[in-house]
């Protein structure tokens, strides 16, 4: 849900445009803006009043940087970093000649059009205390992040490009996370942008037991860069947009309540941000200078390529290690490139966009396309009934404890609470040694059978003709010979497929 709903910025949006048409009436209308906060740059209140907070519904789904997240530690070493006393700080663009006092900043949620204000990069003690800490004690890790933002930097620009933002706070993301994807906080928050679970759906990020997008550097990047926007349609100023990604929206607008300014140098002299909140923004803006001049400051480092990738769609479960021998790349590539795969494999459920490293997707659809069914692993789930542990399920279907453990990522390879597990269905122990290899005809016979004389399933939610044969102790390419349907296409819900032949 929006911040702030379509009528209240297309007021604000109208309200701005004849401020701007008719210079004679701003400062009337000044004293009373709908929708809009005043503040001087110093900190200190606009004549005649100081400005309203702008409501923000009470929200505990926030990104946060942790404790141990770069900004904790940044925050829990200040070596000297004190929070000054407010610090005036010039304005990033030059004042509106109309405005009465030049000092006044505008905070309005900018209707589509209109320019976003600049992020204003200013140095202060605080800062300037900071870069002390990354060039001396954390040199070695600052390092590293200069080193990764090459590959991600570029495209975290582009996206905040593309929708309006600043190119600087792409830097948010090298206190959050040091641009690492596959960052994990102690509280949960994950991938570079730091985002929890609330959050992130709320976003449009997908989370469930296949995929967890905010670890995608991309999608996670669009969902940061929405977030931010709507951070800055509250609050209207940058630093306070970050200080609310770091600490929550509510938090900062109880802070403004409570400290009557709306001023973040100023709000950093109060009881009401949490210390972390009030190195984060400083962290970023000392972050900034020294990516802006690394040599300046000592630092003599290759930044790594850009990202780049070639994409295909697949439309059933694949393991990376397959995807990879048939791509004819290394595993860790094609992990690198899909970090939001948590089970290091493609959903069940199709339709998945795949990353492969450049040049290697034809390679790899002409692989797929050639090779037997019957030697790709086929993916699904396992219903846990009973008392089966671990090890009786692994036995099933000829893998290991450790190999299901880290597929389904269980913690100390309990399944305590677990219903199911993804397995390698492919694999089952049947009755019929694997050696016998019955044709199709007695295949069918069989999955009859084990059907209770069924003679043909209706798909559910989550089947793949795959998935369903290896349930009925068919092949694929039997099962879809059987209904006249392609091995690899996409499978309605509620289609009926037979079992036998008619």
């Amino acid at each position: 849900m929006k911040p702030w709903s379509d009528q209240v910025k297309w007021l604000c949006g109208a309200a701005l445009a004849v401020a701007l048409v008719v210079p004679s009436g701003v400062a009337a209308w000044i004293a009373e803006p709908p929708g809009f906060s005043l503040r001087l740059a110093d900190g200190s209140a606009a004549p005649p009043t100081e400005a309203s907070v702008p409501a923000v519904a009470p929200s505990t789904s926030s990104p946060g940087a942790e404790p141990d997240s770069p900004a904790g530690l940044a925050a829990s070493e200040p070596d000297g970093a004190s929070v000054p006393e407010v610090v005036s700080t010039d304005p990033p663009n030059p004042p509106d000649p109309s405005m009465e006092d030049p000092r006044v900043q505008w905070a309005v949620t900018l209707p589509p059009g209109i320019p976003v204000p600049d992020y204003p990069v200013v140095m202060t003690p605080p800062v300037e205390s900071l870069i002390g800490v990354f060039t001396a004690r954390d040199r070695d890790r600052f390092g590293m992040w200069i080193a990764r933002s090459g590959r991600y930097l570029g495209m975290i620009q582009r996206v905040f490009r593309e929708h309006g933002l600043p190119e600087d706070l792409a830097y948010t993301a090298m206190i959050e996370s040091g641009f690492s994807p596959r960052a994990v906080s102690r509280v949960g928050a994950r991938g570079m942008w730091q985002f929890i679970e609330g959050t992130a759906r709320r976003y449009g990020l997908v989370v469930n037991r296949w995929v967890d997008e905010r670890l995608d550097p991309i999608k996670a990047t669009e969902a940061a860069a929405q977030y931010l926007g709507d951070l800055y349609g509250m609050f209207g100023h940058w630093f306070l947009a970050q200080a609310a990604y770091n600490a929550g929206e509510a938090r900062i607008a109880k802070a403004i309540q409570l400290s009557g300014s709306s001023d973040f140098w100023a709000l950093t002299q109060t009881p009401h941000l949490p210390e972390e909140t009030k190195l984060f923004v400083p962290q970023i803006l000392a972050a900034i200078f020294i990516s802006r001049e690394p040599d300046r400051y000592g630092f003599v480092v290759d930044p790594e390529p850009p990202l780049a990738y070639d994409e295909v769609t697949v439309n059933r479960a694949l393991d990376l290690e397959t995807v990879a021998r048939l791509a004819g790349v290394p595993p860790g590539e094609v992990r690198d490139l899909n970090p939001s795969l948590v089970a290091r494999i493609t959903p069940p459920t199709g339709g998945f966009t795949l990353r492969l490293p450049v040049g290697t997707a034809a390679r790899f659809r002409r692989a797929l396309q050639d090779t037997p069914s019957d030697q790709i692993p086929v993916w699904g789930l396992h219903r846990v009934v009973g008392s089966q542990t671990l090890a009786e399920i692994a036995r099933l279907y000829r893998t290991t404890p450790q190999r299901l453990a880290d597929i389904n990522r269980l913690v100390e390879s309990r399944l305590r609470g677990i219903a199911e597990l993804i397995v390698p269905i492919s694999n089952r122990t049947r009755g019929t040694p694997m050696a016998a290899s019955p044709g199709p005809r007695a295949r069918a016979v069989m999955a009859a059978r084990a059907s209770g004389g069924a003679r043909e399933v209706v798909v559910r939610r989550g089947d793949t003709l795959a998935t369903i044969a290896a349930r009925h102790g068919l092949k694929p390419i039997t099962l879809a010979r059987l209904n006249g349907r392609d091995p690899e296409g996409y499978l309605p819900v509620g289609t009926r497929l037979r079992l036998v032949a008619p």
